[in-house]
């Protein structure tokens, strides 16, 4: 067995992974710009290189407009008078979007860095321990299956591309294909990641467990996601009592919630690598950033405030309202009191709120080292309740309401003796505000279902200082609400994304 040398330079490492990290080819996908093994330093293992790179870099552009755009505002969540975010407000995307585009490039960048790097592990094999080897193409995987898992709920039937250096012009394949693709790279994640992280923050078979567990519910699987959801349950993984850690406290990244979230770097002088929610969530002429920037982009709907029930512990960690006050911000200052004015819904969002680069040295222009969370604890629970209601109006199952009351316990609310779909799907709005998950619970929920919710949510604006004069803006969504047209610089590189999906060929 040869000797496997430990990574000498995590700079070196980012130097090394920005020769292969997004381009317009990803629109394309798969790109033409692949690492081979004589590109990798003396010392960088394959490994090395897909455990520094693949939970941050190539997710850049879709954490930085894409997934709350997406995820929050386009399903309601969110309001703006941003007009990079108009389409996304007023839920009529195109396919010119480049908000669209972004998310798009960004995940297939995804999934042509996963490709590539297998290749990588494969020319190298025999350098490796087997377990090593397994491990390497196991996160590979698991990466580009959540890409694909985002790519098929948000686009509809996509190109598999498999391998690095396919076709140049892959043809959309089938959406079930796409869904069983995802699954087999998920189970072979399952079946050869590690039970525990080998590296605080990486993910192992219980993360793999329950990104599968959410194919399974998307799917309307429910057996197999109970089954799953009950595993994870047992595991290592739990609620943290102080929710707003988990949004807007880099030193409490990787808590025992996280399961598996993107691992932001604030360098001072590199882009692409660091979390930049905060520039865009900031009320702006706070000052809280300490910088130039911070300017109140997204504001949460009246209808999302209106959504919290009183005495909700989350509330006040996940908006801003009239008099909160926050002594952790604008500290040398004795802290920042909200004043309703700063908003035109009077709100203003909190997640993902770190502070000044004068409070803290991982904070600098657009750049905190806040991770983004993917999965959590919380989730699995309220997953393992909604798969236990299959689908009917409510259910008394007594593993369904334990794990749904201990959502709701943290939150400081009375514990219910009856679960109710409609409640269920409220529940998760409030957990997971700002987190771009609401636009795929309602796609959950059925079209006719989420047009009746959606068309029912107060998505206007207050004209007054005093924030009582109410613009109203309802949206009734169209039959292609939930799949958004694919991006038209990605078809006008490949004319055959117009084709019609051809089923995949698994052999």
């Amino acid at each position: 067995m040869k000797k496997i040398i430990k990574p000498f330079s995590i700079m070196l490492l980012i130097a090394v992974l920005s020769l292969f990290s997004c381009s317009d080819e990803f629109l394309n996908a798969p790109s033409e710009n692949q690492l081979t093994p004589a590109d990798l330093p003396a010392g960088i293992t394959p490994f090395d290189g897909i455990a520094e790179s693949m939970y941050f870099k190539p997710w850049f552009t879709f954490n930085d407009k894409f997934l709350i755009a997406i995820g929050d505002m386009y399903a309601g969540n969110a309001f703006t008078f941003d007009g990079a975010y108009q389409q996304f407000k007023d839920a009529q995307v195109t396919s010119q979007n480049p908000i669209l585009t972004e998310g798009y490039t960004s995940l297939f960048s995804v999934v042509d860095q996963a490709n590539s790097l297998m290749r990588l592990v494969e020319e190298r094999k025999s350098e490796l321990p087997e377990a090593s080897y397994k491990n390497s193409i196991a996160i590979s995987r698991f990466m580009r299956a959540n890409a694909y898992f985002y790519l098929v709920r948000t686009f509809g039937a996509v190109p598999i591309v498999a391998k690095a250096g396919s076709a140049a012009q892959p043809k959309r394949n089938l959406i079930a294909d796409v869904y069983k693709f995802i699954k087999l790279d998920l189970q072979y994640a399952i079946d050869n990641l590690p039970e525990a992280s080998v590296k605080k923050g990486y993910v192992n078979k219980t993360v793999a467990k329950g990104i599968m567990a959410k194919v399974h519910l998307t799917l309307k699987e429910y057996s197999e996601c109970v089954a799953l959801t009950q595993e994870v349950m047992s595991s290592q993984y739990s609620l943290i009592q102080d929710y707003g850690k988990l949004f807007s406290s880099p030193e409490s990244n990787n808590s025992a919630e996280s399961m598996f979230a993107l691992q932001w770097k604030a360098i001072a002088t590199q882009w692409g690598t660091q979390n930049t929610n905060q520039a865009y969530i900031v009320p702006g002429g706070t000052g809280i950033t300490g910088g130039a920037d911070g300017w109140g982009v997204y504001l949460p709907s009246i209808s999302l405030q209106k959504g919290f029930e009183a005495n909700d512990k989350r509330k006040i960690q996940t908006i801003m309202t009239d008099g909160d006050f926050y002594p952790e911000l604008l500290i040398n200052a004795g802290g920042f009191k909200y004043k309703k004015i700063y908003s035109a819904t009077g709100a203003n969002f909190r997640k993902y709120i770190v502070g000044s680069a004068a409070e803290r040295n991982d904070v600098f222009f657009m750049r905190t080292s806040q991770n983004t969370i993917i999965l959590r604890y919380s989730d699995i629970l309220l997953m393992h309740a909604e798969a236990k209601l299959a689908g009917a109006s409510s259910t008394t199952d007594a593993s369904a309401l334990r794990a749904f009351n201990e959502v709701r316990t943290r939150a400081g609310l009375p514990t219910k003796t009856v679960l109710t779909r409609d409640e269920l799907f409220k529940e998760r709005r409030i957990e997971f505000a700002l987190e771009g998950q609401y636009f795929f619970d309602l796609k959950r929920r059925g079209l006719s279902e989420a047009i009746s919710v959606i068309s029912q949510q107060e998505v206007g604006f207050y004209s007054d200082d005093a924030r009582t004069a109410l613009v109203s803006s309802l949206i009734t969504p169209g039959s292609n609400y939930f799949e958004l047209p694919l991006p038209q610089s990605a078809i006008d590189t490949n004319p055959s994304l117009l084709e019609p999906a051809v089923p995949y060929n698994f052999n």
